[in-house]
């Protein structure tokens, strides 16, 4: 009896921030077990295998937590620029009200030099209230579709390209839409 209790391997124990150190690289996504093992020598010299690096994220479900951090994390980037956008949209639409107001204000009481430009001013501030309303419909869709794309790929290098490329194209886009 004795020699097979000899042969039984207990696991072994590893300290909580080994374990939490391990989570966090495995997180981000771009480290193989192996160099997570490595690293883990490195911050606090005890050895960890690369199989219990893959037994800790399969028992953890480290991956599904790896998609959760990736989604909140592009949810957030894609909400600042959102929220800058919505604020811009927003402060160009105020203006042009304040114009219309103004135009629509002076041509009751005609203080303009010449009707004219009394009505070409009303004319500009509405075409103006108008595009940037258009531009608010164009930037929700756009977020409606960011909001598809973060749910539905689940390839981090997909899904960093594409914000990449989105990124681009809304800062193309920046000019047209002040």
């Amino acid at each position: 009896m004795p020699q097979i209790l000899g042969s039984i391997k207990m696991p072994k124990q590893f300290p909580p921030e080994i374990k939490e150190r391990a989570l966090g690289l495995y997180i981000k996504g771009d480290k193989s077990a192996r160099e997570i093992a490595e690293m883990l020598w490195d911050d606090f010299a005890i050895e960890v295998k690369p199989s219990t690096i893959y037994l800790w994220a399969r028992e953890g479900e480290w991956n599904v937590q790896q998609i959760e951090v990736r989604t909140e994390a592009i949810s957030k980037i894609k909400e600042t620029e959102g929220q800058r956008f919505a604020r811009t949209q927003q402060e160009h639409l105020d203006t042009y009200e304040s114009m219309r107001h103004k135009a629509g204000h002076e041509l009751e009481h005609l203080n303009f030099d010449k009707a004219f430009d009394a009505a070409k001013a009303l004319d500009m501030s509405m075409k103006g209230e108008r595009e940037v309303i258009k531009g608010m419909v164009n930037l929700q869709f756009i977020q409606n579709v960011l909001s598809v794309l973060v749910e539905e790929i689940n390839d981090e290098d997909t899904l960093k390209r594409v914000a990449g490329r989105l990124k681009g194209l809304i800062q193309t886009e920046e000019p047209s839409l002040s």
